[in-house]
């Protein structure tokens, strides 16, 4: 079995710059498998420009490895296999056509499919497909806020936190600048309450009716304080706000431009190999 320190002398040699003699034949191996030969300047190409000489060799023993174990499986598939069974001709065509007609659809994707979705299109799919868009879970907006058991002046934190107000919020944020182990407004945005929930130490085994009757949250643990505004709910099986899937649905429009384009794309080439004769169906 192969050594490591050829390995590591071979590879410290190419990456250091210095030239051994061109061809495998003027190369001692660095590793066989049956009657094939693994070279230095085979592993050359696999260790990326600046690399160590340590993490070179570290490299280089990986790739010999894998190189060893693939050799060795290979020599026992040749030998199992039978000749049919080797034949990868038809499976290599048919890939190849596959490949060159995906290239191709993709080149004329890319040139000529129309990527803008404007917002009336998504507006028009929500409302047209309004039932499709029903939450598997509550989503919250409001804001939340954990500050140490040591942090002062806790009555105003808690008196701010219960407000929606603009100055109220700006106090929020010039006192977590200073006191918060963790802020999060999200009053401009729907945000999943599960998100939430974990960041807290309490156990809530039905969040939908919990929301309902609990719009300000504060409790504790052994070290930290934690509040929780929520300003708006909407519980699961409601429908989603359109903020929230309007990525989803610019994606459905696009896939369904992309089936389209396809489509079309396979009439017109059809229709111009009829036009000009192209082929027989026999």
């Amino acid at each position: 079995m192969y050594r490591l320190l050829p390995v590591i002398t071979a590879l410290t040699i190419i990456m250091s710059g210095c030239s051994i003699l061109d061809g495998n034949n003027h190369e001692d191996p660095v590793a066989r498998v049956f009657e094939g030969y693994l070279y230095p300047s085979d592993i050359s190409d696999a260790i990326p420009a600046g690399t160590s000489s340590q993490d070179s060799a570290v490299l280089a023993k990986r790739y010999v490895d894998t190189w060893v174990k693939d050799e060795l499986m290979l020599h026992r598939a040749e030998q199992a296999l039978t000749d049919e069974q080797k034949d990868f001709e038809k499976q290599i065509a048919e890939y190849r056509r596959a490949l060159l007609i995906f290239s191709y659809r993709q080149k004329l994707l890319q040139q000529k499919l129309d990527t803008i979705v404007r917002e009336s299109k998504v507006q028009s799919y929500y409302q047209e497909n309004i039932n499709n868009f029903l939450l598997g879970q509550n989503v919250i907006k409001g804001t939340f806020i954990k500050v140490p058991l040591t942090a002062p002046r806790i009555d105003e934190l808690r008196g701010w936190s219960r407000s929606n107000g603009e100055d109220d919020l700006d106090q929020i944020e010039k006192y977590c600048i200073s006191y918060a182990d963790k802020y999060s407004d999200f009053n401009d945005t729907w945000v999943y309450f599960s998100s939430i929930k974990m960041q807290l130490p309490m156990q809530i085994s039905q969040p939908s009716s919990y929301l309902r009757y609990n719009r300000n949250i504060e409790t504790t643990d052994s070290q930290y304080r934690y509040f929780l505004h929520v300003s708006n709910h909407l519980p699961e099986g409601e429908v989603a706000p359109i903020e929230m899937v309007s990525d989803d649905i610019t994606n459905i429009i696009l896939n369904k431009r992309k089936i389209e384009f396809f489509q079309d794309l396979e009439q017109m080439v059809y229709n111009d190999g009829v036009t000009r004769n192209q082929f027989d169906i026999y």
